[in-house]
């Protein structure tokens, strides 16, 4: 029985959005779970996490990047901060606490390890962040979503069991996009997501692919809502939309074009999407390009690196696809092999052996 959780996450949506699914498939099973949040009170955590309708802890902390005044700002912020976690984790005394990865997961996981309360990480991406790595020494339990992440963590407390996301996007109720954007059901759709925030120079690719697809063939793109790329197409079977539910588009497309982050592999797999890859170059570690890697090795989906991208090789491969049904049925399943759809109800179970 889980009675109170404590989550750690913050900084971007790679971490915000798997914390978010953990809590959301841990509130089906455990409906009087009480699970609260902590990240930093000046970032995206402290708004999401509230508009998604969990108790949200705010506090102050700087990032552990930059020169030895920054370090030095930041060590005394992360042991102010775990002073505050430890004051209250021993009123509230939970079950167990998360951390996400991020530094502002530290103060957390340190007090919780101190006062003797289970404590459980989780790494997204394929290469373990600063964060993660320092805890690994303390956390009870270290989650990853690629075998590659065990030589980070303490092996007998290490266990590949995937992203979160990928249990809410195969759980999810699937939106109407046919109706909300006038698709037609009986075309092939090609999807095209670049991240929540959009990349203005493969919009530009995009936007000149468009022109060479053939009208038979549908499109939806989603730009991105910080985008400044402004798309030129404007034939009848291309919508471009600033946001898209991308799982929901995901499972209706023949065929995405996305980048090659965390979240986008988890719900690709999960989901068995036939895909073309473009890993995003300004990552650390380019381990985007690693994750994509991982399918295209299985023929689950083939990549094309940025630096390559051009029109003409992005339409020529769109619509090699397309017309190879059973190309793209063999990615589906060779990408759904790859999957761990249960990945949420496995941390939960985990969680419980902890508890």
């Amino acid at each position: 029985m889980i009675n109170k959780v404590y989550i750690a996450t913050g900084g971007t949506g790679g971490h915000i959005n798997p914390a978010l699914a953990l809590a959301d498939i841990l509130k089906k099973q455990y409906p009087d779970c009480q699970i609260t949040f902590f990240g930093s009170s000046n970032r995206m955590e402290a708004d999401v996490i509230p508009a998604h309708g969990y108790p949200f802890h705010g506090m102050k902390m700087s990032g552990m990047n930059g020169g030895v005044t920054a370090k030095l700002k930041s060590l005394f912020s992360l042991l102010a901060a775990e002073r505050q976690c430890k004051k209250l984790l021993k009123q509230e005394r939970p079950d167990i606490c998360i951390g996400f990865g991020n530094y502002i997961s530290v103060p957390l996981i340190m007090a919780a390890h101190k006062l003797h309360i289970p404590t459980m990480i989780h790494e997204q991406n394929s290469f373990a962040g600063k964060a993660n790595k320092m805890l690994s020494r303390y956390a009870d339990a270290a989650v990853g979503c690629y075998d590659e992440n065990q030589s980070s963590f303490v092996a007998e407390r290490f266990r590949n069991l995937g992203n979160p996301e990928a249990t809410l996007a195969v759980e999810k109720e699937t939106a109407d996009l046919y109706g909300q954007y006038g698709l037609d059901r009986n075309k092939p759709l090609v999807f095209f997501m670049m991240g929540s925030l959009g990349s203005e120079t493969v919009s530009a690719v995009i936007d000149r692919t468009c022109a060479l697809l053939p009208d038979d063939l549908q499109v939806l793109i989603a730009a991105g809502k910080e985008n400044p790329y402004r798309f030129t197409a404007k034939r009848d079977n291309i919508r471009i939309e600033s946001y898209v539910d991308g799982a929901s588009a995901l499972k209706l497309a023949d065929l995405s074009v996305t980048r090659a982050g965390a979240t986008t592999i988890c719900e690709i797999t999960a989901l068995g999407v036939p895909s073309i890859l473009v890993p995003s170059p300004y990552v650390p570690n380019n381990h985007q390009v690693f994750n994509a890697m991982k399918l295209v090795d299985k023929n689950a989906a083939r990549m094309i690196e940025e630096k390559d991208l051009t029109p003409e090789k992005l339409a020529e491969t769109i619509v090699e696809l397309i017309n190879d049904p059973e190309a793209r049925e063999a990615m589906k399943v060779n990408a759904a092999e790859q999957g761990k759809p249960a990945a949420a109800y496995e941390m939960i179970k985990w969680m419980e052996e902890l508890v």
